[in-house]
C-alpha cells in the first residue's frame, strides 16, 4: 500500500505524454502506451488488495493513510497532500481499474483515427487520475482537486471533434453546468470549515456528530449545498446538461463518462460523507423529489427519441435516479450494490450500440436501420441482455435484486409515491430499449452495405453480459463500519418480487404490442391531439431548453447590456478619457531639452510650497 500513489502518477505521467508526443507516435505506439497504463493501474490494485487484506484484522475495518507532503497552511488549517484507503474507496478502486480496463480495449478495436486515438486516451488518462485522486483524498480540498480535474477532462472529451461548431457548443454547456456544480461543493467545504475548522473528512464526520445538531439549520444548508453538487454530477435534473450533451462524443468517450465517471463520482462523495447527510431529514425529501423527476423526465424522453446516442443516455440518465432512490432510504450498502450494477448494465448498452452504430456505418437513426437480427445475433443478444437488465427480468438478472430491493425499501419506508414512480420507470425504460430492438433488429431492413467489426471488440460485452447476471449480486464488499448499517426488513418481500415481475411482463406485452408489429396501433397513438401533445413535448425534451433561454439567458443578457451602460461605467469612461488627455499633454513636454525639466520641476516645487503654506 506504500505504492498507492502510483495509481494516480502512472494516468497522469500517461496523461502528459500522450498530449505533448501524441501527434507524432503511431496509432499502434499509442494503443500501447493506453492498454499498458491500464494494466498497470489494474496490477497495482491487484497488489493493493492483497496487501490490504493481510493486513486486515477480522471484525475490524482498515484505515491506511499514506501522508506525501504539506501542500499549504492558512491560520491554523493545514492542507496536506495525503491519500487514504479504506474498504469503500478499494471498492471504488477495482471498479474504476475493472472498468476502464474493458473500455479500454473497446476503444483499442473501436476507433480508427490517430488522431481520435492519442486523444481518447490522454484525456481518458486524466479523467481516471482525477476520479482516482478523488476516492483516496483524505481531505476535502485535495477531493476537490480531483473533482476539477474531473471537469475539464469531462469538458475535454465532450469535445474531442471541436472543429464541430455544435460539438464545441455541447462541450461549453456541459462545462457550465460542471463549473455551477464545483461551486455549490466550494460554499459547501466554506460551510463546514466555518464551523468544524477542518477539512480532514474523517475529522468532519466526527466533529459534525459531535458538535452540530441533528436537522438543525446549519446541516441542512451543508448538505443542501453539496447535494446540490452532486447533482452537477450525476446528471439530476435540471442539472442534467453534462450528462445529456455528452452523448454527442464517441461512443467509448459516452461509456467512459456515463457508466463511469458521472455516476461514481457523485456516489462515492454521497457514500463517503453519509453520516453528515444522514443528520439532515430535510434534504433527503428534496433528493427523493429531485430522483423523481429525472426518472419521469428521462423515461418519457428516451421513448421518442430516434437518435441511437440520445436514447440510450436518456435511460441511463433515467436508470441513475435508482441511486438517490436507496440513498432516500438510507441503505448505503444496497446503493453501492445498484451502483455496481448500474455501471455494468450502463456499459453493456452503450457498447453494444457503439457496435451498432459501427456496423452501419455510423447511421444513427433507428428508423433508416432494420432487420439486422439475423445479421448479427451476437449483437442482438447483448441488446436483448441489456434490455433484460433494464426491466429488471426476474430472478436471472442482478437488476432486479438490487431495483426490487430499492423498491421495497421505499415501500416498507412509507414512500409509496417514490416507489410507484420506481415501478413506472421500469416500465418506461424498457418500453424505450424494445423500441430500439423492434426497429433496429426486426423491422425491414433498409440498409445495404455493413462495415466489419472486429471479433475482439465483442469480448469486453461477453464479460458485461456474464456480470448483468445475477451471479455476481451482492458479493461481499469490505465497507462494513465506514457507512451507517440499516435493518432491512425483507417479510413479505416476495409480494415485491412478483409485482416486479408482473410490471416486466406488462411492459414486454406492451411493446410486443405497440413496436414489434409494423402495423400496429402506434401510429394511431401517435397523430390523436394528446398523443401529438406529447409527442412534440418529449421530442423536445421537455422544452427544457426554450425554458432555460426564457428563465434565466434572456435575463442574463439583459442584465449584462443594462451593467454595460450604467452611470458608474459612464464616470470611470469619462475619468479613462481625462487620464488620456492629461497624459498627452504631459508627454508632449518630454521634447529632451533640460531648460524645459528644470522650469516643470521648480514650478512643480512652488505649487507644493504653497499648498503648505496655505493648508
Amino acid at each position: 500500500m506504500n505504492l498507492l500513489y502510483l495509481t494516480i502518477v502512472i494516468p497522469l505521467l500517461s496523461f502528459l505524454i500522450l498530449v505533448c508526443s501524441g501527434r507524432h507516435i503511431s496509432k499502434n505506439n499509442i494503443i500501447i502506451i493506453g492498454i499498458s497504463t491500464i494494466i498497470l493501474l489494474c496490477i497495482l490494485t491487484v497488489l493493493v488488495c492483497i496487501d490490504y487484506q493481510a493486513n486486515t484484522v477480522p471484525d475490524t475495518s482498515l484505515i491506511y493513510t499514506r501522508y506525501l507532503w504539506e501542500w499549504f497552511t492558512v491560520g491554523d488549517t493545514k492542507i496536506a497532500i495525503a491519500l487514504q484507503l479504506d474498504g469503500l474507496s478499494l471498492v471504488f478502486l477495482v471498479i474504476i481499474a475493472f472498468f476502464s480496463l474493458l473500455i479500454y480495449s473497446f476503444s483499442a478495436c473501436y476507433l480508427t483515427s490517430s488522431k481520435d486515438i492519442y486523444t481518447f486516451f490522454a484525456y481518458g488518462n486524466l479523467l481516471i487520475a482525477s476520479l482516482l485522486l478523488l476516492i483516496l483524498a483524505d481531505n476535502l480540498f485535495i477531493l476537490l482537486v480531483g473533482w476539477e480535474g474531473m471537469g475539464i477532462s469531462c469538458y475535454l472529451l465532450i469535445g474531442i471533434y471541436y472543429q464541430k461548431r455544435q460539438v464545441s457548443f455541447s462541450a461549453i454547456k456541459a462545462f457550465i453546468v460542471i463549473s455551477i456544480a464545483d461551486a455549490f461543493l466550494l460554499l459547501g467545504m466554506f460551510l463546514i470549515h466555518n464551523e468544524l475548522n477542518t477539512l480532514n473528512i474523517r475529522e468532519i464526520i466526527s466533529l459534525a456528530n459531535e458538535n452540530l445538531a441533528i436537522d438543525s439549520e446549519i446541516i441542512f444548508w451543508i448538505t443542501l449545498v453539496l447535494f446540490i453538487s452532486v447533482m452537477g454530477k450525476a446528471g439530476l435534473f435540471p442539472l442534467h446538461t453534462s450528462f445529456t450533451e455528452s452523448s454527442i462524443a464517441p461512443m467509448p468517450v459516452v461509456t467512459i463518462l456515463q457508466s463511469l465517471a458521472f455516476v461514481l463520482s457523485s456516489g462515492y462523495f454521497v457514500l463517503r460523507l453519509s453520516p453528515l447527510f444522514m443528520m439532515s431529514t430535510d434534504v433527503f425529501v428534496i433528493m427523493g423529489v429531485m430522483a423523481g423527476i429525472t426518472l419521469i423526465f428521462a423515461s418519457c424522453v428516451s421513448l421518442v427519441q430516434n437518435n441511437i446516442k440520445t436514447l440510450v443516455t436518456y435511460i441511463n440518465l433515467g436508470q441513475i435516479s435508482y441511486i438517490f432512490f436507496a440513498f432516500v432510504i438510507k441503505n448505503w450498502e444496497l446503493a453501492l450494490y445498484y451502483m455496481i450494477s448500474y455501471s455494468v448494465t450502463s456499459a453493456l448498452l452503450l457498447l453494444s450500440s457503439a457496435i451498432l452504430i459501427k456496423v452501419s456505418n455510423g447511421e444513427q437513426n433507428i428508423y433508416k436501420l432494420g432487420g439486422l437480427c439475423r445479421r448479427y445475433p451476437v449483437l442482438y443478444g447483448t441488446f436483448l441482455l441489456s434490455a433484460a437488465s433494464l426491466c429488471a427480468m426476474p430472478w436471472i438478472m442482478s437488476a432486479f435484486y438490487t431495483k426490487g430491493d430499492i423498491i421495497w425499501g421505499l415501500m416498507i419506508n412509507d414512500k409509496m409515491g417514490l416507489g410507484t414512480i420506481a415501478l413506472i420507470g421500469i416500465l418506461l425504460s424498457t418500453l424505450s430499449i424494445l423500441r430500439l430492438i423492434s426497429t433496429v433488429f426486426h423491422h425491414k431492413q433498409k440498409l445495404t452495405s455493413f462495415t466489419p467489426i472486429l471479433p475482439y471488440s465483442y469480448l469486453p460485452l461477453a464479460i458485461l453480459a456474464i456480470m448483468s447476471t445475477a451471479t455476481f449480486v451482492y458479493l461481499p464488499l469490505p465497507i462494513q463500519g465506514l457507512v451507517p448499517s440499516v435493518d432491512f426488513n425483507t417479510q413479505n418481500q416476495l409480494i415485491l418480487q412478483l409485482l416486479l415481475a408482473a410490471v416486466t411482463i406488462l411492459s414486454i406485452l406492451i411493446a410486443y404490442i405497440l413496436f414489434f408489429d409494423t402495423n400496429s396501433e402506434i401510429n394511431e397513438i401517435i397523430h390523436t391531439p394528446i398523443g401529438k401533445m406529447l409527442f412534440r413535448l418529449w421530442h423536445n425534451e421537455w422544452c427544457f431548453d426554450q425554458i432555460l433561454q426564457i428563465v434565466v439567458i434572456r435575463p442574463y443578457l439583459y442584465l449584462a447590456r443594462l451593467i454595460k451602460t450604467d452611470p458608474l461605467s459612464q464616470w470611470n469612461r469619462a475619468i479613462n478619457w481625462g487620464a488620456r488627455k492629461i497624459n498627452f499633454q504631459i508627454a508632449s513636454l518630454e521634447n529632451s531639452r533640460l531648460r524645459w525639466y528644470m522650469m516643470s520641476i521648480v514650478i512643480g516645487s512652488i505649487i507644493i510650497l504653497l499648498l503648505l503654506i496655505l493648508i
